[in-house]
């Protein structure tokens, strides 16, 4: 006859056993050297209500919290349009005509959120444009005006 004591050391080994089983057995694919950059910038149109659409990547999101941030009005829409592009490391960089500052977002669980602004032109950013610079973002104003961008800040 097995004692009681023998028996519910057994049944936790066991149970242990089982649960060390199922944890070994979950998901351990990984894919690594993952670019995450778009080679070219979307200029997206924001609608009435401040939402702008990519189709080419199916980013969508509103700027009325961007447009308050910059301009200090958030309630319609005074920003004709956003230029966006993504580096190689996922993050999202973001500006308008007119906004001194470009924007760097980071993707989270259905939204984006906000990891740096960089201030660029204390004036305004007349004619925003952004290239990928791999590893970097390139930030042109213009033909004359031209800054080089990571997730931290303008690269010296």
């Amino acid at each position: 006859m097995v004692k009681p004591n023998k028996l519910r050391i057994f049944g936790n080994l066991l149970i242990g056993m089982v649960l060390i089983t199922f944890a070994a057995c979950g998901p351990s694919l990984e894919l690594t050297d993952v670019e995450y950059s778009e080679p070219i910038e979307s200029v997206l149109e924001p609608d009435a209500d401040g939402n702008v659409e990519d189709p080419r990547t199916g980013l969508k999101f509103n700027i009325l919290a961007l447009q308050e941030e910059e301009t200090g009005e958030g309630t319609s829409v005074e920003t004709p349009e956003v230029r966006v592009i993504r580096n190689i490391e996922g993050y999202y960089f973001i500006t308008a005509p007119g906004y001194r500052n470009v924007y760097v977002f980071e993707s989270v669980e259905s939204g984006l959120d906000l990891y740096e602004i960089i201030e660029v032109d204390e004036d305004g950013i007349a004619e925003p444009a952004f290239n990928q610079r791999t590893p970097d973002i390139e930030l042109l104003d213009g033909a004359d005006v031209t800054y080089l961008l990571n997730k931290d800040g303008i690269v010296e």
